[in-house]
Parts: C-alpha cells; sequence; structure tokens
C-alpha cells in the first residue's frame, strides 16, 4: 500500500469516528433537555431492589400451627350465646309401677291399703322397715290392717319394679304428698273430702257396648281390674273358672253378687273391694264381669 493511500485511510477512519462521537453526544444532550440530569438512588432499599434476583416462585404464604390456632381466619363476629341442652328428665320407675297397678288401692285406700301421701297411715308399717315392706309388697300379705296380694296382683311387674313401686309411696310421704299428683296440695282442713270416684285419677276404661256375655263386655272388664284377685286367688277371692269356689256364691243369687261386687264386702273367707278397687267402673259395668266369671265358673 502507497503512503497516499494509508493517508486517505487513515483520514477516512478518524472521520467516522469523529461522526460517532458526535452523534453520540448530540443523542446524550438530546436526552439531558428532555429529562432533565438523571439522579440514581443509592440508599439501603434501592440497592437491594436492583440486587434482588429477576424473578421467584410463589408458594403462598408460611404456615405455623402456632399461627392457625392464634388467629382466625376471619374477623370475629359477635354471637349470641348458644343455650344450654335440655336433657329430659329420666322416668321414675316407681311412679311407673305405681301407676300400672299400685294405684287400684292406694290412691283410695282400698281394702285397708294405706292411702298415699297419708303419713298416719304408713307410719306404723315403717318402723318394720323398708326391707321387710318390699318383702311383703313381692310376696303378698294378709293381716288385721288389710290384705296386700302378691307384686299387687300384677305377676308381671319385676321384684325390682316392686322396690321402685315402695320407694314411690315412701317418698309421697316424705314430701308431704296427700295424693299420687305431686302438684297437687292438702285440701284445708274445713273442706268437704272429695266423693270416692274423684280419688282415682286414672281415664275411664273404653268398653265395648256389647252384652254382658263371657266373650263381650264382662271379659273386658274382668281382664281391666278382675283379674288381680280372681286369677291367681288372692284374698280369699274365688278363682275364676273354680266351680266349687263359686257354687256356694252362686247359690245366695244373683243380686247378691252384684250388691257385693258394687258396694264391697268382708265376710269370713276373704275381702272384697268396692268395685274391684276401681271406682271409675259403673255398675253395670261389675255386674257385667259378675256375669262373666259366674259363666266361666259354672
Amino acid at each position: 500500500m502507497s503512503e497516499e493511500q494509508s493517508s486517505t485511510l487513515v483520514r477516512d477512519t478518524s472521520v467516522v469516528v469523529i461522526l460517532v462521537v458526535g452523534v453520540g453526544l448530540v443523542a446524550c444532550l438530546v436526552a439531558w433537555i428532555i429529562f432533565g440530569k438523571a439522579s440514581v438512588d443509592n440508599s439501603d432499599e434501592a440497592l437491594a431492589k436492583r440486587l434482588a434476583p429477576v424473578g421467584s416462585v410463589n408458594i403462598g404464604e408460611p404456615f405455623l400451627l402456632d399461627d392457625a390456632a392464634r388467629a382466625p381466619s376471619s374477623p370475629p363476629t359477635a354471637t349470641e350465646p348458644t343455650p344450654p341442652a335440655v336433657v329430659a328428665a329420666p322416668a321414675d320407675p316407681g311412679k311407673a309401677a305405681y301407676g300400672k297397678i299400685c294405684f287400684a288401692c292406694h290412691d283410695a285406700g282400698v281394702g285397708g291399703a294405706p292411702k298415699i301421701g297419708d303419713a298416719a297411715a304408713w307410719s306404723s308399717r315403717r318402723e318394720k322397715g323398708t326391707e321387710m315392706m318390699v318383702i311383703n309388697a313381692i310376696n303378698g300379705m294378709s293381716s288385721d290392717a288389710g290384705i296386700m296380694p302378691p307384686k299387687g296382683g300384677l305377676a308381671s311387674l319385676s321384684d325390682d319394679d316392686v322396690r321402685a313401686a315402695v320407694m314411690y309411696l315412701l317418698a309421697s310421704v316424705d314430701s308431704d304428698q296427700t295424693s299420687a299428683t305431686p302438684s297437687q296440695t292438702p285440701a284445708p282442713a274445713d273442706a268437704e273430702p272429695p266423693p270416692a270416684e274423684a280419688l282415682v285419677e286414672k281415664p275411664p276404661v273404653e268398653l265395648a257396648d256389647t252384652v254382658a256375655t263371657s266373650d263381650g263386655r264382662g271379659k273386658e272388664v274382668y281382664d281391666s281390674a278382675c283379674f288381680i284377685c280372681h286369677a291367681t286367688g288372692v284374698a280369699g277371692a274365688p278363682k275364676n273358672g273354680d266351680v266349687a269356689n263359686w257354687a256356694p256364691r252362686i247359690s245366695q243369687g244373683t243380686e247378691l253378687l252384684y250388691s257385693h261386687a258394687v258396694k264391697g264386702f268382708m265376710g269370713e273367707a276373704g275381702l272384697m273391694p268396692p268395685k274391684g278397687g276401681r271406682m271409675d267402673f259403673s255398675d253395670e259395668d261389675v255386674n257385667a264381669a259378675v256375669d262373666y266369671m259366674v259363666g266361666e265358673s259354672q
């Protein structure tokens, strides 16, 4: 390459460099004019942002068991206090057993039975001890004071049921009750005693409106109450179907049998409480039961 060519190359290169530098200076000048003087934030926060990674993986906020237990997921709201659950009181087994059969005598004092809530009538019996009363109630007994059929005449009662019924009767005395209904209050001393019908608080038994035959109304009355004594011969009662026991009674005439059954009767052989202790029965009901037993025992 000649000296002239070298000189031309250097010149052209210099021109190009000068043009590039000039264009850059002009661009910087224009940018300064438009945006003003650039300021650099060298604070710790700015430096931390500039040094932070370009990207990151989002796995949610950290979850701690303690935080979950302490902090509620939503702001607490005012709520009304939850009322306590109402638990039904357990049924009284003694009261249940009393309502099945014992009421028939102990509500009205039939056959010398001490009336429920009558402290004076129960005091002499309590002197013998609770266990003796339970034994007499289970096995039955007869004395000058009255007659107690085994389990009140309802053999399906368990010994525990009879014991519970005795405890219920004693509790009625301790709480100074005068009837089987705990909510009732004693009547004033000068008040007239209620009729016998009012003492029996059981609803009347709905009996079929049929004739007094062995398979009709009389049997229904018998199955409702009379069986208590006449099925087993309790308290000297002639057993239903026992021809020998019924023969002398039948010979006295039906009307006399009706009268003894309705009004009650105390004989040498035993005791017949008025209407069998079921004062809610009508005279016709009792007569129908008599006809049924006579028919079964002839």
